[in-house]
């Protein structure tokens, strides 16, 4: 019988089947909603492109979905697991960084 790698001390457990849940799991999932919504907000923009509120919705969903989509090439190029949840968050502080820069200055 094999045993399963012990899960990090930051994994969550699913209630109904106790298996871990990592946060790139959720980013995976926030980045495949993300896409989903800007397939409706980009042309939402184009036909009312000086709605202020609309142009802050496409910034916030571009920049996390290019965040995460950094995140998917990086470990795709062999990052180590270690470094996983670290890069989330630094992508996670730089995004916010350039979403506030320019919903300050542009938006």
């Amino acid at each position: 019988m094999t045993q399963s790698p012990s899960p990090t001390r930051f994994a969550v457990r699913l209630p109904a089947s106790g298996k871990p849940v990592y946060l790139g799991m959720w980013t995976w999932l926030f980045q495949r909603a993300s896409s989903l919504i800007l397939m409706v907000l980009l042309p939402w923009h184009w036909v009312n492109p000086y709605s202020r509120s609309v142009r802050i919705a496409v910034l916030l969903f571009v920049i996390f979905h290019a965040a995460a989509g950094v995140r998917v090439m990086l470990t795709d190029f062999g990052l180590a697991e270690r470094w996983h949840r670290g890069l989330v968050w630094t992508l996670a502080g730089v995004g916010l960084i350039i979403f506030c820069y320019f919903a300050l200055r542009y938006a």
